[in-house]
């Protein structure tokens, strides 16, 4: 694709050397959204989201914008903290589309998805989320699988129980709303595909304060694996928290742990091989010379220590995980030639593969959501060692779920979790 060859493979220039480019080729202004939670307990897959998706504006605009088909569009993002609720998700997006004519959007998913579909179809607005499982056939223009949920959700059974046949006992846990509902059902149907006893396989109120109770109850069956599956960031530190003052010595898996944050709270040796996805870029398996590691050495020099935008903490797995769907969205409008929602989404259906951070993807995903709107690529597997999470392995999801699907599919009916259920 031109843009993510331009933008990331062909040697990415610093911040400091693409703002010397002269900017007056664009003729017009394309303003784009971030609708995710900037605070409260979800803001960690919200708010570092906002550096990754910046520097590709400011990387497309130093280049004299968006080439589409000839024409050059800047790039404008605004940004809407919906604080993970639906009421305030409608309001952003209201906001968003109609003062600010935003042609695409950015955001986490989950109940904020749930709000703003309708109106986001009517608008005809691409939505990208970063949950899978908020994709149905009535939601055309909402794409997502960037950051691989709740692909990773469902291997990390399988991961552990490669890692230790002799492990039998899954129990987990997740908040009570769509993203943990949906996300969840997913998860224990491969658990039951991959042959563990699920021992505990429950949801606690988005009010809990004190998780103590609750992790009494997780430890009382006796687990040999605790999963957090989508568990909001500021939730997975007091899980694990109460999970290390009460003398759990056994595994710990989940789909996002931002070791910075955890190591505040718990000793690295409690999260000693603790699984998850989203990798760091500074990472060795990606290689020197790799798009990962530019683009981890290009957010250093701006938002790291001594950065003009130093946003005083270590980078994260969310710094990288929104643009993703933003570049392939950059791409689609490249292969469309057009703005237009529907010609997008379709361009991006019909592709054979799109570039991204993680690999080679392409579009596909009607058995599991009912429409081709996930776009799949490698799912990176981590393990955290001394304090640092590393790549263990990247795998193939299509590979995996083809023999398991039927069983796995049938556990999500059962919840009543599936596309066409809810």
């Amino acid at each position: 694709m031109r843009i993510f060859k331009a933008t990331l493979v062909a040697a990415v220039a610093s911040l400091a050397a693409m703002t010397s480019v002269d900017k007056a080729d664009a003729q017009e202004t394309v303003n784009i959204g971030f609708l995710a939670a900037l605070s409260g307990p979800d803001a960690g897959w919200g708010l570092p989201g906002l550096t990754g998706n910046q520097m590709f504006v400011d990387r497309v605009n130093a280049e004299g914008g968006l080439d589409v088909c000839g024409t050059r569009y800047k790039l404008n993002m605004i940004s809407f903290d919906d604080e993970a609720t639906g009421s305030k998700a409608l309001q952003g997006a209201k906001q968003l589309v109609l003062e600010h004519d935003v042609k695409f959007i950015s955001a986490i998913g989950g109940n904020p998805a749930d709000a703003t579909h309708p109106f986001l179809t009517q608008k005809e607005v691409v939505y990208a989320s970063l949950i899978s499982t908020d994709i149905k056939p009535d939601r055309p223009y909402l794409i997502a699988g960037g950051d691989v949920t709740p692909r990773i959700d469902m291997m990390r059974p399988w991961y552990h129980k490669q890692r230790n046949p002799d492990l039998k006992r899954w129990a987990v846990l997740s908040q009570d709303d769509t993203i943990g509902l949906t996300s969840q059902a997913w998860e224990v149907g491969s658990a039951l595909a991959d042959g563990w006893d699920v021992v505990y396989d429950e949801h606690y109120s988005l009010d809990t304060v004190d998780f103590a109770p609750i992790v009494t109850a997780v430890l009382a069956t006796n687990p040999d694996v605790v999963s957090l599956n989508l568990s909001y960031p500021d939730f997975v530190i007091g899980i694990l928290e109460q999970l290390h003052s009460q003398g759990y010595e056994g595994e710990i898996s989940a789909n996002y742990l931002d070791s910075e944050s955890i190591l505040t709270k718990v000793p690295a040796e409690f999260i000693e091989g603790a699984v998850d996805s989203f990798p760091l870029f500074d990472d060795p398996y990606w290689g020197g010379d790799s798009v990962q590691k530019q683009f981890f050495d290009d957010w250093m020099a701006r938002f790291g220590p001594g950065g003009a935008d130093d946003v005083k903490r270590g980078i994260t797995g969310i710094d990288w995980d929104h643009v993703i769907m933003l570049e392939i969205w950059a791409q689609g409008v490249q292969m469309a030639c057009s703005f237009e929602a529907a010609k997008v989404v379709e361009a991006l259906q019909n592709a054979d593969e799109v570039d991204t951070l993680l690999g080679k993807g392409h579009f596909t995903g009607a058995e599991m959501w009912g429409v081709d709107n996930m776009v799949a690529t490698p799912v990176p597997i981590n393990e955290h060692r001394a304090g640092v999470k590393r790549v263990q392995q990247v795998a193939n999801f299509e590979e995996w779920f083809q023999p398991r699907k039927e069983q796995i599919i049938e556990h999500v009916r059962s919840k009543g979790m599936m596309f066409d259920q809810r």
